[in-house]
Order: structure tokens, then C-alpha cells, then sequence
């Protein structure tokens, strides 16, 4: 009978020792790197022949026999190092077995390898008991020592400034502009700082002017008549943003309930040309335009009627130049003064000639320029200065922050801009009622919703925010979410829900109306992240503190940013974020726009600001090192979230992207500062909770939600193109916006560095960045 037994071949070393081998896994590469040595040491001093074998490494180690040294550990950024395998697992391989190439993540320490500020912190001084308290440069005139009744205003004006609007005194710009505006023909150029109310100044003056005709017609008539939306239009008002246009005409629909017949309207674009027609048509008496679209209608609305036009406002003159208007006013100003002919039958009370206004709050060259193409000895009205003013005025910039203002810096290096941010909010917002509203400034659209998208990340809804209205919730958030208000349970506490908003050019008109309407409107606390489409002009009331996340891309933007506070003569804080190296340069900049000559500008570290946001206030017992651990936890926790989704991994990229192309913008005057070859770019990424090398972060095509409006927007440029070669017309706008939009940004950033250098001032704008 075969023998079916099952045969072992055992092979067993010549040695009568043989090692126990063991794999071990999980933990620190180190710590299981410590323990294989431990083990394969013990295995050496019970081999018998170790200490001979040992004995004739150490005789030839000085030979050229020797063994050769270990390979290096490779370092990562952040000071941190990881083993460099060269042996055993080498990972997946393709198929042809050749090592398949995983992308390579940096983990780096937030605290680790920062750079060191080079301006030493500067001791907050304290206020004397007895110290006066500042005076607001921008609030009104007390009632006794100035009316409006002394101005030239009817009674009805003044009691409706008095009674309807809450407007109990002038303010001194606006007691020099209307007396000046309501007696003379003469133009105008108004200076003066943000806050101080120049919107009423020139429209006080336009409204008195027409009560005035009206009464005046209708005396002429016989005690009946007067103006009625059939007279004609009388007052065209040009702003450069349509939020902008639409808070004049918001404003000037409340002052026109002292004079009802009085008709309003504006042409702004964002809406069919059909509707802004239909209006034309059924007339105005006052229009509040962009510059582009008013050029489109007076080329192709034959309603438009500008010949009874006496008075034109150019409102923030600056930024008009700046954005690229100086054609279509030109344009404008010729045509209508190429239409204004004598009528047949003349208006009783109609000025012979026109009334061109200037608004700016800087006298700058391109200022100059277009004050040369539109007025005619023109009266300069400004507010008074005090005397430490005259030596800014010499040098072209007599424009200041208000003196009610606190300003600071924050020295944060790039690698915790992110954290800290986080940090800052949160305490801002600690306690309920101490801040209402922020608004923190960014340089570009992409970082604007990737930001929005960190703050407002949510697991579980909590009770406020079920009783939002639907839309207004982020739960996971997405790219192709066209939602722009959200709870942030990152900056909320227990007592005090936190709404963040997020508006920028690249928003539909309709949407970034409404996100304006509604942070104005909201009374509870709010943050509003934006780009500097938020920056000029707009009265955002009780906003209490404004954050520059990224610094503005010239020194008067940044003076237009930190004037969104302290209007009218309110308090307000302001901060910017400034990375350590050049950029803590800027700080004699932030000196010149004070009236103190920068004695009060407080400088804060990262430190600082993560200490005072991540440390328990009470309650718990600190270990001294807690939000150290804390801004850590966070940061990786963040990093986690966008690469677990490719979407916001996407969009976390292009934001990257967009904020070095926007940081390469800034003007040439200040680019020692911000030069983009000081970069860290690696630090940067951590920034935008990227863990990929700097040169692997390449993200093609259009911005998320773009590639559907793109071929509608390029046929209609195209039409438009078309009919104005057919018309001998200059093409519009594709969209027929109040700035020029570009797809592609690289293409737009470089024609933004064009229009920088030849104009020799003004700055990039998030219309032609990401």
C-alpha cells in the first residue's frame, strides 16, 4: 500500500540560532524604527560570532572596503523629516512593475521654520484719565451752529431731512457743497473724506434746484402745473460700480419723499435693456447711470432725451478713471453737449448752462484728467483740515482715515494666516453685542468663496438655523452653490449665531444686490467677506470693524476699505494682516493716511491673536500651550475636509492661484513691499489648507460655474461687436457691466499690469482677477 503521508522539507541555517522576526505596524515611523534596532540588537548579542563579525567591520572601516553611509532622511517643509525607503515594500506598482508615483503631501508644523518679524512690538500706550476723548472729523454740526435752513433749503426739504430721515444737522461738507451748489451755477469739485455724507451734498442741491422750478413753472402757469416725469430729464448722476448707483438711488428715493413728483430712475445694466427702455420712455427727471450703459442708450435709445440736462455728477472720480471709463465720459460729455440746444418752449427757472460736479476723495492725476474734460473753473469744496494735514495735501493725497478711527496691524506669518483669521473672528465675537458687523477684504472672487466655504463648513444644523429661510443654510457647502449667506459654527458661540456673507463681482447683479440688502438689513451679528467691489462708496451701516485679510493693491484703496467704518462720525476699528519681511514696510504707508502721524497704530503677533481667540475664557484650567494644540487640531482638520472632497479641493487651488496672480498687481510704487519673489510659496499653500508641492498645483479651465454663461456671453459680445462695426459705435461690455469682465485671468491680470503701469496709478480689481 503507497504511503500517502505528507512529506515537510524543513530548511534549518548552518547557525544554531535562528532570529524571530517581527513586523510591526502603526505608530511613528520612529518609534517603530527604534523598536526593530532594539530587537535586531538583542538577536546580535546572542549570536556567538557577533563580537568577531564586529571586530573585522571596525578593522576595515577606515578602508576603502567600508560600507557606505545610510541614505539621508528627506526633509519637508516645516522642518520635519519622513524615511526615505530603499528597500523592502516600494508600494503599487504599474504594469510594468515599475514603482507607480504617489502625489507627495507636506504635513508641515504651523509653529515651526516661520520666519521672524523684523518690527519689534510696540507697548500700547495708555489713555490719561484725563485725556480728551477724540473728535469724530467726519460727524454732523451740532443744530445751533449750523441749519439747513441756512443753506438755501425750503422748509418742506428741511423738515423732511428733520422728521422722515433722522438727519438732524448737516455735516461740514455738506454745509459748504449745498449753500455753495443752491445759489451758483458754477461747477464743482468736492473733496472730502469717507463717511462725511457727499452723497447728500450734491443731491440736496439737484432736488432744491428742481423744487424751486417746479414752484416757479407752475407760478407761470397760473398757480397750476409744474414738473412732471413728462418735463424731461433734468440730472444725470454717473458711479462706477452698480452697487454703488443703486445706494445713490436708494438714497435719493428717500430725500424725493419731500418732493413726490419729482421722478427717479436708473439704467445700470444687469437686467434686459428692454426694461431700462420701457423706463426711458415713460421719463425721468433724474437718472442714475453707469457709464457704459448710458453710452449704449444715448447711441441707441431715441428717447433719451439729455438736452434739458443741467446738472452732471461724477461721482468717486477716482475709481471711475481707474476701471477704465475715461472714453465713455468723454463720449458723454461731448454728445451732450452736442444735444443741449435752446427748446421752443423754454422751462421757467431752466439754468442756461450745465452744472458738472466732481466727487473724489483723492486728487490724483487721472483725477486731474478727467476734471480737464469735464468741468470749467470749477469751485473746489473740501471740509476743513487741521494743520497736520497741509504737508499730505502738498504731496497729492490730502484724503485721511476719519480721527474717531482705530487702526492696527497684525504681523502673521504666511503659514497661519488661515488659523488666525479663524482665531480673530471668533474672538470679535465672543461676547454678544460687543461687534455687530465686520467686513473682511480679500484680494480676488476665488479666495472670496473658498473662504466662505471654510467658515460656513456644517455637520448639524442647530435650531436658529432651521428657522432660516430655505437657500440660506451650508450643509458640506459646494463650488456651484449659488448661496451667499450661511450660520459660521466656526465663529458662532453658544449665545451669539454668526451669519457670513460673501459678495464679489463675479455674482450675478441680481444676487449681489440682494447679499447687500440683506447684511444691511440684517440686525443680528454678520460677517461679510468681499472683494473691493465692496470698498468705494457704499454706506454699510453700523459697521463696526473691517478686516484686510489681503493688504489693497494701492494705499488709496486701502484708505476707501477702512472707511466702510466710522461714518458719520461712529467709532470703528480696522486691521490689516501683513506677512513678516517687506511687507512689515507698509506700516509707514498705514502712518501717512493718519491724522496722528501713526502714533496710534497698535501692532498685534499671530501669537497674540491665537492666544486670545483658542484660550478658554473660563470655566476650564489652561495648560498654558491649549490653543497651540487647538490651532493645530483645526488647521489639519481643514486640510482633511478639502482632500476628502474634490471640489473643494479644486476650489481651494484656484483660490491659491488667483491670490498669487492678485498679489503681483499691486501698484509699482508699493511693490517693494509686496514683491511676489519674497513669497513662500509653499508656506502660502498651508494657507488654503493645501498639502501639494507649490509647481503641482495647476488647475486648468474656467472658474466653477462659468463654462454655461461663457458661450451666451461671447455671442452676445459678438453681436455687439457687430452692431457697433455697423453703427460705427465702439462695442461694449459683453453683459453690458459697470466694469469690463474678463474669463480668462491670466489674460486679464496682464492687462490690468498694462493698464497700471501706463495710467501710473490706481491698483488691480477683483473685475479682472480669478
Amino acid at each position: 500500500m503507497a504511503d500517502d503521508g505528507m512529506l515537510l522539507n524543513f530548511a534549518v541555517g548552518d547557525k544554531p540560532w535562528a532570529p524571530k522576526t517581527t513586523a510591526y505596524t502603526g505608530g511613528r515611523w520612529k518609534d517603530r524604527l527604534t523598536a526593530k534596532k532594539a530587537l535586531q540588537y538583542g538577536q546580535n548579542k546572542s549570536n556567538p560570532d557577533y563580537k568577531k563579525e564586529n571586530d573585522a567591520r571596525n578593522d576595515v572601516r577606515s578602508g576603502s572596503n567600508s560600507e557606505p553611509r545610510p541614505f539621508k532622511r528627506q526633509k519637508t517643509d516645516g522642518g520635519e523629516y519622513k524615511p526615505t525607503h530603499t528597500t523592502g515594500r516600494t508600494g503599487p506598482r504599474d504594469s510594468n512593475n515599475a514603482p507607480r508615483q504617489r502625489p507627495k503631501e507636506v504635513i508641515s508644523s504651523l509653529f515651526t521654520y516661520n520666519p521672524s518679524a523684523t518690527t519689534a512690538p510696540v507697548e500700547e500706550e495708555e489713555e490719561a484719565e484725563d485725556a480728551e476723548p477724540v473728535q469724530p472729523s467726519n460727524a454732523p454740526l451740532s443744530s445751533e451752529l449750523d441749519t439747513f435752513l441756512s443753506l438755501g433749503l425750503s422748509a418742506n426739504v428741511a423738515r423732511h431731512l428733520l422728521e422722515k430721515m433722522g438727519i438732524k444737522a448737516p455735516t461740514a461738507i455738506q454745509a459748504k457743497a449745498v449753500a455753495q451748489l443752491v445759489k451758483d451755477d458754477s461747477d464743482a469739485f468736492i473733496q472730502a473724506e469717507t463717511g462725511s455724507g457727499k452723497t447728500l451734498a450734491y443731491l440736496l442741491p439737484i432736488v432744491q434746484r428742481l423744487v424751486t422750478m417746479s414752484e416757479t413753472a407752475r407760478k407761470a402757469n397760473g398757480g397750476t402745473g409744474g414738473l412732471t416725469r413728462d418735463s424731461g430729464l433734468f440730472a444725470i448722476i454717473l458711479a462706477p460700480t452698480r452697487e454703488l448707483s443703486k445706494q445713490i438711488s436708494t438714497v435719493l428715493e428717500t430725500l424725493l419723499g419731500a418732493a413726490h413728483w419729482i421722478v427717479a430712475g436708473t439704467v445700470i445694466g444687469g437686467e434686459k435693456k428692454q426694461s431700462e427702455k420701457a423706463r426711458l420712455r415713460k421719463g425721468l427727471n433724474i437718472l442714475v447711470a453707469t457709464p457704459g450703459r448710458l453710452v449704449d442708450h444715448l447711441e441707441h435709445t431715441e428717447r433719451l432725451d439729455v438736452s434739458n440736462v443741467r446738472w452732471l455728477v461724477l461721482d468717486e472720480g477716482d475709481r471711475l478713471m481707474e476701471l477704465g471709463f475715461e472714453n465713455d465720459i468723454q463720449k458723454i460729455v461731448s454728445l451732450m453737449n452736442l444735444r443741449m440746444r435752446k427748446v421752443q418752449q423754454p422751462i421757467p427757472g431752466l439754468p442756461e448752462k450745465r452744472t458738472t460736479v466732481l466727487c473724489s476723495a483723492t486728487i490724483k492725476m487721472d483725477v486731474e484728467r478727467l476734471g480737464n474734460i469735464a468741468l470749467k473753473e470749477a469751485v473746489s469744496i473740501s471740509a476743513e483740515k487741521p494743520r497736520d494735514a497741509e504737508d499730505a495735501e502738498s504731496n497729492g493725497h490730502a484724503f485721511s482715515a476719519p480721527a474717531q478711527l482705530k487702526q492696527s496691524y497684525a504681523v502673521v506669518p504666511a503659514k497661519l494666516r488661515l488659523v488666525t483669521l479663524a482665531a480673530l473672528l471668533r474672538r470679535s465675537f465672543a461676547r454678544k453685542g460687543s461687534v455687530m458687523k465686520t467686513i473682511v477684504f480679500m484680494s480676488c472672487a476665488d479666495s472670496v468663496d473658498f473662504h466662505f466655504e471654510i467658515l460656513t463648513r456644517e455637520k448639524e444644523l442647530s435650531n436658529y438655523e432651521k428657522k432660516l429661510a430655505p437657500g440660506k443654510i451650508r450643509q458640506g457647502g459646494s463650488i456651484d452653490d449659488a448661496c451667499t449667506e450661511a450660520i459660521s459654527p466656526i465663529i458662532s458661540g453658544k449665545d451669539n449665531e454668526v451669519s457670513i456673507f460673501r459678495m464679489h463681482g463675479s455674482l450675478p447683479q441680481n444676487i449681489r444686490t440682494s447679499t447687500l440688502k440683506a447684511f444691511t438689513t440684517n440686525k443680528d451679528a454678520s460677517v461679510m467677506i468681499c472683494t473691493d467691489v465692496a470698498s468705494r462708496g457704499l454706506d454699510l451701516p453700523n459697521v463696526d470693524f473691517v478686516i484686510e485679510y489681503d493688504p489693497a493693491f494701492s494705499k488709496d484703496d486701502h484708505l476707501h476699505r477702512i472707511g466702510r467704518t466710522a461714518r458719520a462720525g461712529r467709532d470703528g476699528r480696522a486691521l490689516i494682516f501683513l506677512q513678516p519681511g517687506n511687507e512689515e514696510g507698509y506700516v509707514d504707508v498705514l502712518k501717512e493716511g493718519r491724522r496722528d502721524a501713526g502714533h496710534g497704530l497698535t501692532r498685534h503677533d499671530a501669537v497674540e491673536l491665537l492666544k486670545k481667540g483658542l484660550t478658554p475664557t473660563s470655566g476650564t484650567v489652561s495648560s498654558g500651550r491649549e490653543w497651540e494644540e487647538k490651532a493645530t487640531d483645526w488647521q489639519l482638520d481643514v486640510e482633511r475636509w478639502a482632500l476628502e472632497s474634490p471640489k473643494h479641493l479644486e476650489q481651494a487651488r484656484r483660490a491659491y492661484q488667483s491670490h498669487i496672480r492678485a498679489y503681483a498687481t499691486h501698484v509699482a510704487a508699493e511693490r517693494g513691499f509686496f514683491n511676489i519673489k519674497t513669497l513662500h510659496l509653499g508656506h502660502l499653500a498651508k494657507a488654503f489648507a493645501l498639502r501639494d508641492k507649490p509647481g503641482s498645483i495647476k488647475v486648468p479651465g474656467l472658474r466653477p460655474g462659468k463654462e454655461e454663461g461663457k458661450k451666451s456671453k461671447d455671442s452676445r459680445h459678438k453681436a455687439n461687436v457687430k452692431g457697433a462695426k455697423g453703427s460705427g459705435a465702439k462695442a461694449t461690455a459683453p453683459d453690458g457691466d459697470d466694469a469690463p469682465q474678463m474669463n480668462d485671468a491670466q489674460e486679464a491680470a496682464r492687462i490690468m499690469r498694462a493698464k497700471t503701469k501706463a495710467m501710473m496709478g490706481g491698483g488691480a480689481s477683483e473685475f479682472n482677477l480669478g
